[in-house]
């Protein structure tokens, strides 16, 4: 199966912002209008000819994507919990902006992996891998689909770049061989 991973249009946080939004309140954030552009360009990508199913993440960012991609090329959408984007706090409790700086960072110097004196309890990269994997695998039945997350979990099929843009596309063949191979922490922008 061919995966066509679309990373979500330019957010804006404002509004949850507005309305004093912590932990996943923040996922709420919903597209500028530069963000809807972008959504409307990828929708006209040549990559996505031959496409099945749209599959996307929850969250409002990714959702917004996946309906005016699924406007223009007329295929529908499943919602998959499991293309989340990556938890900086597995508690649920926190979300300042210092904290998911603070987390992200000891992610970072930590490659993804969970070491003795941590002090954030964040989502180590093999379990975003191992997730987005296990999840994509029950769509094998298709030839093509399209996939709208975030930058985090599609690092973990292999983009090698360490700028990913805006409703940028990330195409890989996958199968039910297909593992979650690591991850370079290095090419995560801080």
């Amino acid at each position: 199966m061919k995966l066509v991973l679309i990373r979500h249009g330019e957010p804006t946080y404002s509004y949850v912002e507005k309305r004093g939004f912590i932990g996943r309140g923040v996922d709420f954030a919903q597209l500028t209008d530069e963000g809807k552009n972008q959504a409307e360009t990828v929708s006209r990508s040549p990559a996505l000819s031959g496409a099945q199913l749209i599959v996307s993440s929850p969250y409002t960012r990714a959702l917004q994507t996946a309906a005016i991609i699924s406007k223009n090329t007329g295929l529908d959408i499943s919602i998959e919990i499991d293309l989340r984007e990556w938890s900086p706090d597995l508690s649920q409790t926190n979300d300042t902006k210092d904290f998911y700086k603070n987390s992200l960072n000891e992610f970072i110097f930590h490659n993804g992996k969970r070491a003795f004196g941590c002090r954030y309890e964040w989502e180590t990269a093999k379990e975003l891998g191992t997730r987005a994997y296990d999840c994509l695998k029950k769509y094998l039945e298709y030839d093509k689909i399209i996939v709208v997350a975030h930058a985090m979990l599609i690092r973990q099929f292999g983009y090698d770049k360490s700028d990913f843009p805006y409703c940028g596309i990330h195409q890989i063949d996958f199968d039910e061989n297909s593992i979650w191979n690591g991850f370079n922490a290095s090419l995560i922008p801080r």
